[in-house]
Order: C-alpha cells, then sequence, then structure tokens
C-alpha cells in the first residue's frame, strides 16, 4: 500500500508520459516540474543552510559522527539532502550517505565499501586503526544515527524494498522512461544497490 501511496506522490513532482530527455520544452513548463523546481530553489537557501548545520551540529558531541560532511547538490535539482562520513573498520573503508528527502518526510542510509588501498598504504590503514578511538561496529554507528534522524527530525525510514522499483512512465533529467526509480523521485540519481548495506 505505501508504494501507491509514494506512486501517487510522485506524480505531483514528475508528469507522466513526457520524456525529461528528449522533450525537454514540453518537460520545463508541466505543472508537476514546476512545483519541483520551486521545492528545490526553496531548500537550496540561506534557510535551509541553517537546517543543514543543525543536522550536523546534532552529531557534534558523537566522536565520529560529528565528521559528517554536508554533500547536498540542490544546484543539480536532488531532491534530498546528503550527508557523507568515511569510516574504517577491519582493515576496510566504508562511506555512510544519509539521504534526507526534502519532498517527503523520509530518509534512507547507505553503506557502500570503498576502495581503500587506492588511498592509503597497508601501513597507513594500520597506523590509521590504531588511532581510531571508536568502538562502535557499523551497525552500532548506523542505529545511533536512525535514533537522532527519527527522534531529532521526525523523519521516518524510507523502506529499502522500495528503492529500485521502477515508475515507468516517469522521466527526470538523464533517466528515460524505464529507469526512473523510487529512489530517484524522492531522493537523487544514485544508484542503491541491492546488496549494499
Amino acid at each position: 500500500m505505501i508504494d501507491k501511496i509514494l506512486t501517487n506522490l510522485v506524480y505531483l513532482f514528475y508528469p507522466q508520459n513526457i520524456c525529461a530527455y528528449t522533450q525537454k520544452d514540453e518537460y520545463f513548463v508541466t505543472e508537476e516540474y514546476k512545483r519541483l523546481k520551486e521545492i528545490i530553489v526553496d531548500f537550496d537557501s540561506e534557510k535551509s543552510q541553517i537546517f543543514r548545520t543543525s543536522i550536523i551540529d546534532s552529531f557534534g558531541k558523537d566522536i565520529t559522527l560529528k565528521n559528517f560532511k554536508d554533500l547536498s547538490l540542490f544546484d543539480w535539482e536532488d531532491r534530498c539532502f546528503t550527508f557523507n562520513l568515511n569510516i574504517i573498520e577491519n582493515g576496510e573503508l566504508y562511506t555512510i550517505s544519509i539521504y534526507l528527502s526534502v519532498l517527503i518526510p523520509y530518509y534512507l542510509i547507505n553503506v557502500q565499501k570503498g576502495m581503500i588501498e587506492l588511498w592509503f598504504s597497508k601501513s597507513q590503514i594500520e597506523e590509521l586503526e590504531k588511532e581510531n578511538r571508536e568502538t562502535r561496529k557499523l551497525k552500532g554507528l548506523i542505529l545511533d544515527i536512525e535514533t537522532i534522524i527519527e527522534n531529532k527530525f521526525l523523519y521516518k525510514k524510507f523502506p529499502k524494498e522500495l528503492c529500485n522499483i521502477i515508475i515507468p512512465n516517469v522521466s527526470f533529467q538523464d533517466s528515460t522512461f524505464g529507469h526512473f526509480n523510487m529512489f530517484n523521485a524522492f531522493f537523487n540519481n544514485v544508484i542503491i544497490k541491492d546488496h549494499e548495506n
């Protein structure tokens, strides 16, 4: 049922059966696109920057979480705030990404394993792990992040199983019909893989 509700919300912001890639002139004058663009512009403001700073500040007392960086790209028409944190656990590099939608009160946390050997030598990795004062494992960090987001900002977790559901009659930017999914609709154009997390 939530998927039907979310699909109906998608149709408030994205025109149906008009391709953003091949029918740009028609697409940009639709009520749906104008509505979406207005919201995005509102969140690309000084007022929004205060909110984004308060999100990072909410992690400020935490030895690890205080290092989140704001990577929100509203000038690229992202539909969410984006915050990233890199951590090393068991010799592996992980990026924790928080996506907070500006269209609906939902968030998603994605964890992606990186290629640490591209950035650090084996001795540097060992040194970084020795200096690390964090005792929580990745899952513990994520639980703490979820608690802060849900309790302080009243966002709900976006159902992960809905992320890759295709909305066949909707297109946006360079996503043509058959390639635009729920995650793209409410967050940004990042590809969320089912095996991540």
